[in-house]
């Protein structure tokens, strides 16, 4: 008799946004006490965690001692934890405190693969040094590829920090993927991709590219809107994504704190 797939359960949380003083805000946002009322949701809904996708912006200040907060924060998975960068991050910082879980050295790109059930999990670094926006060039295209090759039954989620699509919103447009197009390009070639996460634009949101699903996930602390031509905040209750892969495909769902605590100020 056929045993089926059990549900692999992802969370993804992104946009932490963590400075050295424990007491300091973004915007007026405190973005480490925040941080941690998403953890403290999590542990008190008892969910199952088999995975721990952060889709980068870990610190805001790119410290080690803002590093170091944050692993103590998820301290509770770091044995299923996986990292990529944001444009807020360091990686030889971000290596020289999740060495155990970040492979290679200084400033190499930081990736991850990993199986969950009949699903391949893919982690991209968009990370350009010194830029808001994000980039994508070939190299990446051809790791994808090479990670698909290697897997030829499987079927594909990616995790990101820049999405790869245009969110029709002229100031996040502007700080968006350059070389998006490649990826667009792979992913309609490639059927297997069937679901991108990402984070950077701090609110939720799906597109379509090819036959995957591209969706954007809340912060943890401030949260954004994609109206206007100048970055705008918003009063709105932190949050996290929920991913769950079958055999038959996946769920996902954003789930956010039960309330707003906190106005961000200009």
């Amino acid at each position: 008799m056929r045993e089926f797939m059990k549900p692999v359960r992802i969370l993804q949380l992104t946009d932490l946004h963590v400075l050295e003083d424990s007491e300091a805000r973004l915007k007026g946002i405190p973005t480490r006490e925040l941080l941690q009322d998403v953890i403290r949701k999590i542990q008190d809904s008892a969910e199952v965690v088999d995975h721990l996708v952060i889709t980068g912006d870990h610190t805001h200040d790119e410290l080690p001692t803002s590093y170091s907060a944050v692993r103590s924060i998820l301290s509770p998975w770091l044995d299923r934890l996986w990292q990529v960068p944001g444009n807020h991050d360091d990686r030889t910082v971000m290596r020289s405190v999740f060495g155990d879980r970040i492979s290679g050295a200084g400033q190499q790109r930081i990736n991850f693969s990993f199986k969950a059930g009949s699903w391949l999990c893919l982690g991209l670094d968009t990370h350009l040094p010194g830029s808001v926006s994000g980039l994508i060039e070939d190299q990446q295209i051809e790791w994808i590829v090479e990670q698909l090759h290697n897997s030829p039954d499987s079927r594909v989620a990616l995790f990101m920090h820049h999405p790869p699509v245009l969110l029709n919103s002229v100031w996040m447009d502007r700080i968006g993927l350059d070389g998006r197009e490649r990826l667009q390009k792979c992913i309609e070639q490639n059927p297997a991709i069937q679901l991108v996460c990402c984070g950077h634009v701090h609110h939720e949101s799906s597109h379509r590219v090819g036959g995957a699903e591209i969706v954007t996930t809340p912060s943890t602390g401030i949260q954004f809107s994609p109206d206007g031509e100048s970055a705008t905040f918003v009063a709105a209750p932190p949050g996290y994504r929920v991913i769950e892969l079958t055999e038959h495909g996946y769920r996902t769902e954003v789930r956010r704190l039960s309330e707003t605590r906190y106005v961000p100020v200009p």
